[in-house]
């Protein structure tokens, strides 16, 4: 079983996170609160304004484009590609 983790770094700890799934423009998180109803789905901080989405048992069906949105004025956001090899 193989796992990941996907970080964000924002610019205070006290922004708002939402990750989002972008092939399938699927909300998985916002803040503290995990959206999805997928149970392999977690997400974890720490006070270095750190967010991380971790992902269990990292399937064939979990490859894709994850973006991170930061709730600041202008909102920031950051994507990343997720390969399952």
């Amino acid at each position: 079983m193989r796992n990941t983790k996907l970080r964000c770094k924002t610019p205070s700890c006290t922004s708002d996170v939402a990750w989002v799934r972008v092939d399938t423009q699927t909300i998985l998180s916002i803040h503290h609160n995990v959206i999805t109803q997928n149970p392999r789905i977690s997400l974890s901080f720490n006070d270095h304004r750190s967010w991380y989405l971790h992902i269990k048992n990292v399937q064939e069906a979990d490859r894709g484009w994850y973006m991170c949105q930061v709730n600041t004025d202008p909102m920031r956001s950051r994507q990343g590609f997720l390969q399952v090899v």
